[in-house]
């Protein structure tokens, strides 16, 4: 860790212009060893975490294998969701969970100008969100083509309500938040079974950047916390490896030769790195630009 960054972190973000950071911690060894706030946010403020949510998707999939709401992520997505299972294109059936996972479908995404998203907004004027992912066109084979959309996070939202009878939400807060001591607004609900916070501006899943690194300590402790096991140790090992269909993805997870990276709009930041047994956050404020700032938590490990 280079304490020579974190020591001048101040004078690094005044002359960098970075006035939306809002919150930068690191644990090093299960320790908080550096907490710094800005912009009257101290330790109790919540944050959009825009994508971030997706990571945390995982997480929650991973809870239901741990708990056999379901059984495989080679399960067929048709299994659970009856609108793949029409027969409204033949590759529907070949669709796995593990696809919606590593984002590689099949389904066809534009994400549109700086990822503004236009066909998003076609499916929320829709009746039935599934019902309208299911009637969009097959690109590629599933498995086959790595492409970042929120077609596929969105079904599996959808699968884990319908898995477990409740709601993605639910088993989230049950099985994940609550073990964890995590706080969050309810994620929003389309009315067609998918909790889908990510696109909503004022209902996003908002957390803290002490609960944000709690996301990434159970990643790197294996799904372990407090001497229980949240998250199979096995789930995990895949969730952050890379994908068939992608070097630098896993199961909602972002990869990189130093770590796994949980990344959201606007510079939301969870970056885990294993060999060092640190975990990195990074929040601010979101707007319309998604400034990022990857330079901070890089600034942090190069020591």
């Amino acid at each position: 860790m280079n304490t020579d960054f974190l020591n001048n972190l101040d004078e690094y973000l005044r002359v960098k212009r970075y006035r939306l950071v809002n919150a930068v911690l690191v644990y090093e060894n299960d320790n908080l060893v550096f907490e710094r706030y800005y912009n009257k946010v101290d330790k109790n403020s919540r944050n959009q975490i825009k994508s971030v949510w997706k990571s945390i998707l995982s997480l929650t999939l991973g809870v239901c294998l741990q708990n056999g709401i379901i059984n495989s992520i080679d399960d067929p997505v048709c299994r659970y969701l009856p609108q793949f299972a029409q027969s409204i294109h033949p590759f529907h059936s070949f669709i796995t969970i593990r696809h919606l996972l590593t984002m590689s479908s099949g389904i066809y995404w534009s994400g549109g100008v700086h990822y503004h998203c236009p066909m998003l907004e076609q499916m929320r004027r829709s009746k039935d969100w599934l019902a309208h992912i299911a009637d969009t066109k097959m690109a590629d084979y599933p498995g086959t083509k790595f492409v970042y959309k929120e077609w596929d996070v969105i079904l599996l939202s959808a699968l884990i309500g319908k898995a477990s009878g409740s709601s993605a939400w639910e088993v989230c807060s049950e099985y994940l938040y609550k073990p964890l001591e995590i706080e969050s607004a309810r994620w929003t609900n389309s009315g067609s079974a998918a909790d889908y916070p990510s696109w909503d501006k004022d209902t996003t899943s908002d957390l803290s950047a002490r609960d944000m690194a709690k996301i990434g300590l159970i990643t790197l402790r294996g799904g372990e916390w407090n001497g229980k096991q949240i998250v199979p140790k096995d789930y995990l090992e895949t969730a952050v490896s890379a994908s068939a269909a992608s070097g630098i993805y896993g199961c909602l997870f972002w990869l990189s030769d130093k770590g796994y990276h949980c990344r959201g709009f606007g510079g939301q930041e969870v970056n885990i790195y294993p060999t060092k047994k640190t975990v990195a956050v990074v929040s601010a404020t979101v707007t319309p630009l998604g400034k990022s700032y990857p330079d901070i938590c890089e600034g942090i490990i190069n020591a």
